[in-house]
């Protein structure tokens, strides 16, 4: 062992430097920090790598279970290391199929539609009025038309499946009132449009930048009609926890498995019915980079889709009952 893994065998974090190797030891701090760490992957016997520092020092850039992310120093903090093993390939992976009831699941899962419902009152509450009413979202949905969620942590490859299913007939502006990029394009299917909305990447519906604030209120809005969760089909593991938030919302649930190339070359092909019917949810595999299953993932978009005003009378009948 060197000096320098010496000093990080019993430390946090933020001590490191690049080029340091530790392993996740514990998580601590207030439940929301500890949730948002552990949705990045800090999760105990993991191994990270501290690449880089922001040139002021703030944040780090760390590598773990083959991704990078950033962490701001003070959430680095409540993370706890040890000497990392000597090989990575100690740290035992996860194999499909993932365990959803594990240690990332943070509790019990609410009843269906609970969160969805919690998180409405709470940008009741925050907002002017109309602040968030559907016209706060103005995708000009036209009749017949068929809203489509593309949400997914960074780096899932989200944004080349939007591109692969939208092509050219795609339009790049800002939410409203926002700063914040919002691509909405089209892609048809026979006589059926989808209108498909490419959120920014969130990690949970308990957002911690505007970027995430953006994704989450368009779910929570109203408009979608079907929502698509991107996750690495190399990496499950630290995609599964949106996932599960992503179903408690109530809508239509597609899960698309990307970079399933990937995957099958490391051997470890997703399993897509144990997966599926872990989930409740169809899934479809994708490599957004060729446009590999995007006619299967659009014809299962139109096969789940409910039409919008459909769902609002239902809705509405069920609020009066």
């Amino acid at each position: 062992m060197t000096p320098r893994e010496q000093a990080n065998e019993s430390g946090t974090l933020d001590a490191l430097v690049p080029g340091d190797r530790a392993a996740v030891t514990a998580i601590a701090g207030p439940d929301d920090v500890r949730r948002r760490l552990m949705q990045m992957g800090f999760v105990p016997g993991t191994v990270v790598d501290v690449v880089a520092t922001a040139p002021l020092g703030d944040p780090l850039e760390v590598a773990l279970r083959g991704y990078r992310v950033a962490v701001r120093r003070t959430e680095a903090a409540w993370v706890s290391v040890g000497a990392a093993p000597q090989q990575e390939e100690d740290v035992a992976p996860v194999r499909h199929p993932v365990t959803l009831d594990g240690p990332g699941a943070a509790g019990p899962r609410p009843r269906p539609h609970r969160l969805r419902d919690r998180l409405r009152r709470r940008h009741r509450r925050a907002a002017a009025p109309s602040c968030h009413d559907h016209g706060d979202h103005p995708l000009q949905r036209q009749a017949g038309e068929v809203v489509v969620a593309l949400a997914g942590n960074p780096n899932t490859g989200k944004s080349s499946l939007f591109n692969a299913l939208t092509g050219s007939r795609q339009h790049v502006g800002n939410w409203p009132g926002k700063t914040v990029t919002r691509s909405v394009g089209i892609h048809r299917v026979g006589d059926v449009t989808l209108r498909l909305v490419d959120l920014p990447g969130m990690y949970s519906l308990h957002p911690a930048s505007p970027e995430e604030a953006a994704a989450e209120e368009f779910l929570v809005s109203g408009e979608p009609d079907v929502v698509v969760a991107v996750v690495d089909g190399t990496n499950l593991e630290r995609n599964l926890f949106l996932v599960l938030e992503l179903a408690e919302l109530g809508l239509p649930l597609i899960v698309a498995a990307n970079m399933a190339d990937v995957a099958a070359r490391q051997g470890r092909p997703v399993d897509r019915a144990t997966l599926a019917a872990d989930l409740g949810a169809p899934v479809v595999a994708t490599v957004g980079r060729t446009g590999a299953g995007i006619t299967e993932l659009a014809d299962a978009i139109v096969a789940v889709a409910t039409p919008h005003a459909s769902r609002e009378d239902a809705s509405a009948g069920e609020a009066t009952s």
